[in-house]
């Protein structure tokens, strides 16, 4: 009876190391894309990632009066450098194929469609495909 518990013990420990790796999976990696933000925006003053459709779209919504008056040819080259960023800390094994940077000027923003949001897009695939990731 100890030998059978003791090897329900060890396949249940190895079933949830295994839950943890699912390939593509990003959710768990959103915490490490908000802590790397200060890199693209050093301005930022809150942050919401939403991650849909599958693990194949991400979101990030910024709240940074600074930025949100930015000209739209730089907020195109943050949501580039972002999109990089984000494929380097998903690993090559991600799901991402679109997504979008949404900048607000409410730095308390909570919501994943801002009033005054701006949205950028993010083509992942095309990063992909360029970055080699």
């Amino acid at each position: 009876m100890r030998s059978l518990y003791a090897s329900l013990l060890v396949i249940l420990v190895f079933t949830l190391c295994a839950c943890g790796d699912r390939i593509g999976d990003i959710s768990g990696k959103s915490k490490d894309v908000q802590d790397s933000l200060v890199n693209v925006f050093p301005t930022w003053q809150s942050a919401k990632i939403v991650i849909s459709d599958n693990n194949t779209s991400m979101s990030v919504i910024i709240g940074d009066a600074t930025f949100y008056t930015a000209p739209d040819d730089v907020k195109k080259t943050k949501a580039e450098e972002l999109g990089k960023m984000v494929l380097r800390i998903c690993g090559k094994d991600n799901f991402l194929e679109k997504g979008s940077l949404i900048v607000t000027s409410d730095i308390r923003n909570i919501s994943a469609t801002p009033v005054d949001g701006i949205s950028v897009p993010i083509d992942f695939a095309g990063l992909k495909k360029t970055t080699g990731k």
